[in-house]
């Protein structure tokens, strides 16, 4: 049953899970930015936008997406003699038209199912691989090396990341815990195991306990490895 005890162990495997991704998906994000692919959304979790942050636009719940596209056709209709509200804007007008006031072109997202993430690149379809954009920006458009650079940037990171971590634990310090039984099932090989030494008819030789100590197993001495 779940219970307060519970509560905490798990917020910490989230937390723990969603750094994991977090450092993950920032590896394809600065490969994509650095290769020139434009990258238009940064998430974490799946689902719908919790809370979501845009340059020129700042924090929002919900996603930005509408308001970047409404200030982009505004101004746009401001420039223009003979404005169209109807017509469709192509990619390249809402760039240009975000760019000249100010709008980030990527949109960083927290979805409220917290269990996974996301970047989001322009002309990369992962349920439509026919799909393609004409942006020289776009991930379609850029060399197959590019593209290996930043599909495997990802693991890339979390390999930089864990080793940095490693790093930083042992300059802090990692405690080894004393290999000492904690608690031992009724009935289990374990509560049923035979002590092989000097009194191995001893009734009280019989079975492991709660606090025993583990010296060695199969004759090798138990030890720290580091």
């Amino acid at each position: 049953m779940f219970g307060f005890d519970s509560f905490w162990p798990i917020v910490g495997i989230v937390l723990g899970f969603g750094l994991l991704i977090f450092v993950h998906e920032l590896g394809h994000f600065l490969a994509a930015k650095a290769v020139g692919i434009r990258a238009t959304q940064f998430a974490i979790g799946f689902g719908q936008a919790v809370l979501c942050y845009r340059k020129g636009i700042g924090l929002r719940r919900g996603s930005t997406e509408g308001e970047y596209l409404r200030r982009a056709r505004e101004h746009l209709t401001r420039k223009e003699a003979d404005p169209k509200q109807d017509r469709k804007l192509t990619e390249r007008e809402v760039d240009e038209a975000a760019a000249a006031i100010g709008l980030g072109e990527t949109e960083y997202r927290l979805n409220w199912l917290p269990l996974g993430g996301y970047v989001k690149m322009r002309g990369q379809e992962d349920l439509d691989p026919n799909a393609a954009s004409d942006d020289p920006r776009s991930f379609n458009r850029k060399a197959p090396w590019a593209r290996a650079i930043v599909i495997s940037a990802g693991v890339v990171m979390n390999l930089i990341f864990a080793v940095l971590f490693f790093i930083i634990a042992f300059m802090i310090g990692v405690d080894f815990p004393a290999a000492v039984i904690g608690g031992v099932m009724p009935d289990s090989p374990a509560a049923e195991a035979r002590f092989v030494g000097e009194a191995p008819d001893d009734a009280d030789m019989t079975g492991l306990r709660s606090g025993d100590r583990v010296l060695s197993v199969n004759d090798e001495p138990v030890k720290d490895v580091i």
